[in-house]
């Protein structure tokens, strides 16, 4: 897989880890790591009080749009669909506090919060 733009490597560090810095970034590394981001995405929207879901399906969506600019129509489709998956199960309430930390950690550390 060639790198499109320079705010791909960003965005592939994140997407696998610290082990990024040890370990070349694979098509799977990646495609792993939209799909855990999405789940991981699906369940804190869960976790949301519902007046703040319109604002996170934005920061999603926007996401998204990101994803697809520089990743391709393909991981856009792997996180969305990733997302669905983690946001059409029940959740277990008492690990909603650490999954919205995490997430919200995630957002923060990488400027994906904007």
């Amino acid at each position: 897989m060639q790198m499109r733009l320079p705010g791909l490597a960003m965005l592939a560090a994140l997407l696998a880890g610290p082990a990024a810095a040890q370990t070349p970034v694979t098509v799977e590394g990646l495609d792993r790591g939209l799909v855990n981001m999405g789940l991981m995405a699906g369940h804190a929207f869960q976790c949301l009080p519902e007046a703040d879901r319109p604002a996170a399906q934005q920061a999603l969506l926007a996401f998204n749009s990101i994803l697809i600019a520089q990743m391709g129509a393909n991981a856009a489709f792997r996180f969305s669909s990733s997302f669905g998956a983690g946001s059409s199960h029940d959740v277990d309430r008492q690990f909603c506090e650490r999954s919205l930390a995490d997430w919200r950690k995630l957002l923060q550390d990488h400027n994906l919060n904007r």
